[in-house]
């Protein structure tokens, strides 16, 4: 056998390609003539192969492929299930802050108000200080 028959043959069937594997190499003692008999091709001979059975072989793969997409739906679901906490907590978490927010907002509207109103206060002290010492100097001019 030449190296070109003893490569692994590819022939295409409709759409799928089919493997053809080449012949077991017959030794040098069987073209001598020796143990050239039917127990030669039996199973426990080394170099025998039996058929392959294709169609199990697919049915297999057809049937691992649908185990592996209903594992893809699993995780799926389970994904889908995990964003709906995640969509809680992050809105929780939203309207925890803005609750925060809303108060500390007041407290500095509060903080505001008690500086507008002492500040008011000051004003109103230091005017009153200024007329006394209007009508302070006032009484001083009249003397």
């Amino acid at each position: 056998m030449d190296s070109d028959s003893q490569a692994t043959n590819f022939k295409l069937q409709g759409n799928r390609a089919q493997v053809q594997t080449p012949e077991p190499r017959i030794f040098n003692s069987r073209l001598n003539g020796q143990n050239n008999n039917a127990t030669d091709r039996s199973p426990s001979t080394p170099g025998y192969l039996a058929p392959f059975d294709w169609e199990d072989f697919e049915a297999r793969y057809e049937e691992a492929l649908a185990s592996a997409d209903e594992d893809e739906k699993q995780l799926l679901a389970e994904f889908e299930d995990l964003i709906k906490f995640f969509n809680v907590w992050a809105t929780s978490a939203s309207a925890h802050d803005a609750e925060r927010g809303a108060k500390r907002l007041q407290t500095r509207e509060r903080y505001v108000k008690i500086a507008e109103q002492s500040l008011s206060q000051k004003k109103k002290h230091l005017t009153e200080v200024v007329r006394a010492f209007q009508s302070a100097l006032a009484l001083l001019s009249q003397n």
